[in-house]
């Protein structure tokens, strides 16, 4: 689940584009509850971000190409790094060559945030919507101080879903098959959706293609990338390694790894910092980690690369979405348990759950049923690309392993069950989560509220990857969505049916 607070400029640029989407979710009221919208219509405010708005409206309908890409950077500032000024001007130039200019459906602004404009367009040429995330720089004027493009749910994924209230039964799969099979048309969506609900899978449907140089299907045996909802497995072995008196929540980061190289950070880093994203740390998904992501195969061989990238805040000072936080606890893992982190997690997380279909691959590795990613060469692309150079050479603690629907859902179970750590450990990690977006972070689980139910789970998105698990807990719901796509927003999809399911459930 992504539940994230407003993106720090120094965070890693995978992380500000899920935080940002989350914030702009909410502001354009697609996903939980709308924040304060002065604005919703499609006319653009008479504002400093406005005019910027307009002006760059007006560039990508009439500009050429080219002429595009070398004037959007006139109007970034310097606080925008190279990596995100990079995105942002090739979504714009994809919304000129690949969608034949936009055409603005939805205008929202937030009171909270002066100078913040969410800015929802479609592709003229195919009607394919996105999010434009502006904020005008107040040093600046005519300048952007964040610019992001943000790929979009359809306006259209959830018509005739009730408002307010639940749905279950034939009424509920009727929902649900519509939303897939739209998917499958307007986006040639590829992917899995499964529903439990009191304990019997109420919905297990797929649609597209795992390959797609063969025309292979996927189907209810397909494996798929699962990105960040690895975080989940990272916390409970860290919670299992507590239970066992290998560790502590507080323990420092020095006090298990004196070999990272910044020491004077590690004294100061815990691990329940580590855990909620508050330690402080930036990102590992850096051009040097593209570059040769072969030298990164264990937890251990990121710790230089870790060490060297800027700190964005002070340790348990401010939240931050950190990949090099689960990295760092993986080793933690390692060291605690003598192990090596995916043996670990094969017989202490997976076998008691009975994941077998679940594991780490390397990029040359063969796993039968294992689902191809792809992603889209432009936001407003229609041409599939398969996404092996956009991938780490191994998956890990803070994302990149592999399962299915049926393992994820196990998961669920063997954690509400007891068979992974015990109800009092897990109520230590629900405690006190960190306050981002329309809920909080818990020690590497996202939550939030719906209907009186808390919704707990993670959402994981990369090229060639959407997933998420979505669990309504009082309850025993359960949802899981697993794609060979990304990034795209339908990891949302689980969370709008999660809303569903709490809505549904009797009274306590």
């Amino acid at each position: 689940m992504h539940t994230h607070r407003p993106p720090s400029r120094r965070a890693g640029p995978i992380g500000r584009r899920l935080v940002a989407g989350c914030r702009a979710a909410a502001l354009l009221a697609l996903a939980g509850p709308a924040l304060a919208a002065a604005d919703a219509t499609p006319a653009l405010p008479d504002t400093a971000t406005g005019r910027v708005a307009r002006q760059l409206l007006q560039q990508v309908d009439g500009a050429a190409p080219a002429q595009l890409e070398q004037w959007l950077p006139r109007i970034l500032s310097d606080t925008i790094g190279n990596q995100d000024k990079a995105a942002f001007v090739a979504g714009l130039v994809s919304a000129a060559r690949d969608g034949g200019g936009l055409e603005v459906f939805d205008v929202r602004t937030d009171k909270r945030h002066p100078g913040v404009l969410g800015v929802a367009v479609k592709a003229r040429r195919d009607g394919r919507p996105a999010l434009l995330w502006l904020t005008g720089d107040p040093g600046n004027p005519g300048r952007l101080s964040e610019a992001m493009a943000l790929p979009m749910d359809d306006p259209q994924l959830y018509a005739g879903w009730p408002a307010q209230g639940g749905a279950t039964g034939p009424v509920l799969t009727r929902l649900l098959q519509g939303a897939l099979d739209r998917l499958a048309q307007h986006e040639d969506f590829s992917g899995c959706l499964t529903v439990q609900q009191a304990g019997s899978v109420v919905f297990d449907e797929c649609r597209g293609l795992a390959e797609r140089n063969f025309g292979v299907p996927a189907d209810h045996r397909t494996r798929f990338h699962i990105g960040s909802i690895n975080k989940m497995f990272t916390a409970v072995a860290i919670a299992q390694l507590v239970e066992a008196g290998k560790l502590s929540w507080d323990d420092t980061l020095a006090q298990h790894l004196p070999e990272y190289p910044d020491q004077a950070s590690a004294r100061r880093i815990t691990l329940w910092q580590l855990l909620h994203h508050t330690a402080g740390l930036g990102d590992f998904l850096v051009p040097e980690y593209f570059a040769d992501s072969q030298r990164f195969v264990d937890p251990g061989d990121y710790l230089d690369l870790i060490a060297r990238q800027p700190r964005v805040a002070e340790p348990g000072t401010q939240w931050n979405y950190s990949n090099a936080g689960y990295m760092l606890l993986g080793r933690v893992i390692e060291k605690a348990s003598a192990e090596p982190y995916d043996h670990y997690l094969q017989r202490h997380v997976f076998a008691p759950a009975q994941m077998h279909d679940s594991g780490f691959d390397t990029l040359d590795q063969v796993v039968p049923r294992l689902a191809v990613g792809y992603y889209r060469d432009g936001l407003f692309s229609s041409t599939w690309k398969a996404a092996w150079l956009k991938l780490g050479y191994k998956g890990g603690p803070a994302g990149g392993g592999y399962s299915s629907n049926a393992d994820l859902l196990r998961f669920a179970q063997a954690l509400r069950t007891g068979k992974l750590v015990t109800p009092a450990t897990l109520d230590r990690m629900f405690a006190d989560p960190v306050p981002a977006g329309p809920g909080g972070y818990a020690a590497g689980f996202g939550q939030r509220l719906s209907h009186g139910r808390h919704i707990r789970g993670h959402a994981g998105g990369i090229e060639g990857t959407t997933a998420n698990l979505a669990m309504v807990w009082e309850t025993g719901a359960t949802v899981a969505l697993t794609s060979n796509q990304g990034e795209s927003q339908n990891w949302m999809l689980a969370e709008r049916i999660a809303d569903l399911l709490a809505a549904s459930a009797p009274g306590p």
